[in-house]
């Protein structure tokens, strides 16, 4: 179970990585390329490429990357979430001068 519990984590953290990445580097090439000013579609400069895509493609794709990568964090969290709790009790545990802790689960 733990062996599996890990793969899973795993695959989780890479879809948050990749989605990440795709949702950077589209939002840098959408910041520096400037707006092309849509002006409702008066402007030829709008509709050009920019490195490879045009700016709906690099659009969409930083759209689906940060909506992807939410769902990652989402189930991330849903993952760890025994994990934080007892993570989180035993630091307030700690801040109110008990030395007793709670053993958390090991995650991975």
């Amino acid at each position: 179970m733990k062996k599996n519990r890990a793969k899973i984590n795993y695959i989780i953290d890479l879809i948050i990585g990749v989605s990440f990445i795709a949702a950077a580097v589209s939002g840098v090439v959408l910041l520096f390329a400037g707006s092309g000013g849509f002006q409702g579609g008066r402007s030829p400069g709008y509709a050009r490429d920019l490195w490879l895509f045009s700016r709906w493609t690099w659009k969409a794709v930083h759209d689906w990357g940060g909506m992807i990568m939410i769902a990652g964090v989402l189930a991330h969290l849903v993952l760890h979430w025994k994990w934080m709790v007892c993570m989180t009790r035993n630091l307030f545990r700690r801040a109110a001068g008990r030395k007793t802790r709670a053993a958390c689960p090991v995650e991975g």
